[in-house]
């Protein structure tokens, strides 16, 4: 199988300023075409611990992943080290220099000394095009085996990633012939992880040589399936069998299984049968609202929202009834249900959803703890609410009442098609 090794460089990551989120999407690319994952490591912008992981790594791999330290300034050292490790030197590279000049002209700035830099390349390297940044990636080969040195900027990484490495990992498994590893994930919601496993049984029975990972979140469990193969024939027909038996045993639970999100799968059923919601928001301050915006084009399904975190906004706004927040209280079963009954006919709407809870970590009382939380659904004309009770953790009672609202409507979409 082809091996690799993904090391990422930045003081900014191993000092926890920023998420390592370049490792991951770098992997799930990489394994999506068959290629194994070796392991992932991060380094600070030092010239020795990039030299000691390289010696490290290339060994055990087939190539090694950079990414990090191709900036302009005094810490992106990435390049000169690389020479040192391969015994090369730093040339003027013309395209790219023609590039950067013709990108800078054309947002109005001058090319100075330092940004000249970055056309400079090692003389071995393969030149690998960046038509979204100001830095190119590097390909190098040594013995057989491979390093490929890319920007630490995402949008970068994933440009030249999608347009040079991904081809060029395709062209070398194909070469080898070699085994293959494919991963497949299946979605699931609304099941704890427990009770799931209990569904599916011994994985041993059905798995043969292949792998079964259970991977909870806030929004579900995720299934993940491994196998490998002599070739992808192969691997793809051990993968079918293994989710043939998953779906025979959990099918209902499972909502998705091409690594679709739950917000994306609830918006695609609004959209296919041209439905619309709107939100009103109490404890999860606008989550949910953030959540259904974060997919391209909801605004074909999804109207607006209200976060009405006061009690003046809740009645002024969305007409909660000032008797329901006295006699039962902001965080009850009636509230919710107007809430989620008035935001639907303000928007307009088919769909209304209205939370509201305590997130904590205070606000608690005996009869209504911390994480105590009601989700309101007005689905036509119908209003279910449904009372949970999650943690005491504010951010976890936040994520989990969205995760909830969002499985809460899928299943009425689901049963009502």
């Amino acid at each position: 199988m082809f091996d690799i090794s993904i090391i990422t460089i930045g003081d900014e990551i191993c000092i926890g300023q920023i998420v390592n989120t370049n490792a991951a999407w770098i992997a799930g690319k990489v394994t999506s075409i068959g290629a194994n994952v070796k392991l992932h490591s991060t380094i600070g912008d030092n010239r020795d611990s990039l030299i000691d992981e390289l010696n490290r790594l290339l060994p055990i791999s087939d190539l090694v992943i950079l990414t990090g330290g191709l900036g302009p300034t005094h810490d992106d050292i990435t390049k000169n080290v690389l020479c040192e490790y391969f015994g090369d030197d730093l040339v003027l590279h013309n395209d790219t220099l023609k590039y950067l000049k013709k990108i800078f002209s054309l947002r109005g700035y001058h090319l100075t000394e330092r940004n000249m830099e970055q056309a400079y390349l090692p003389s071995i390297c393969l030149v690998l095009k960046n038509e979204v940044g100001t830095a190119p990636g590097m390909l190098f080969e040594e013995k057989g085996k491979f390093v490929i040195s890319l920007p630490g900027v995402p949008a970068e990484m994933k440009y030249i990633m999608n347009d040079s490495v991904i081809p060029f990992i395709k062209r070398k498994i194909a070469e080898r012939n070699d085994n293959v590893v494919l991963y497949k994930n299946l979605q699931t919601t609304g099941i704890p992880e427990s009770k799931l496993a209990d569904m599916i049984g011994e994985p041993k029975e059905f798995l043969g040589d292949g792998s079964l990972a259970f991977l909870p979140s806030y929004r579900g469990v995720k299934l993940r399936i491994g196998v490998s193969g002599k070739n992808f024939e192969t691997a793809r027909e051990k993968l079918k069998k293994i989710e043939k038996v998953i779906f025979e045993k959990a099918g209902g639970n499972i909502f998705s299984a091409d690594d679709e999100s739950l917000v994306s799968k609830v918006g695609s059923l609004l959209s296919e049968r041209n439905l619309t919601v709107a939100v009103a928001e109490s404890c999860t301050g606008g989550l949910l609202g953030a959540e259904f915006t974060s997919i391209s084009g909801s605004s074909v399904y999804f109207s607006g929202g209200v976060i009405a975190y006061s009690n003046e906004i809740k009645e002024k706004i969305l007409n909660v009834s000032k008797d329901s927040l006295v006699q039962f209280g902001a965080v009850s079963e009636q509230v919710a249900f107007e809430l989620a009954r008035n935001v639907r006919d303000i928007f307009k709407t088919d769909v209304g959803i209205g939370i509201t809870g305590i997130a904590g970590p205070t606000g608690g009382t005996e009869e209504k703890p911390v994480g105590t939380v009601f989700i309101g659904l007005a689905f036509g004309d119908n209003v279910k609410v449904k009372k949970f009770v999650f943690s005491t953790e504010r951010e976890v009672n936040r994520e989990r009442a969205v995760g909830t609202a969002l499985t809460m409507l899928l299943n009425e979409l689901q049963n009502n098609e």
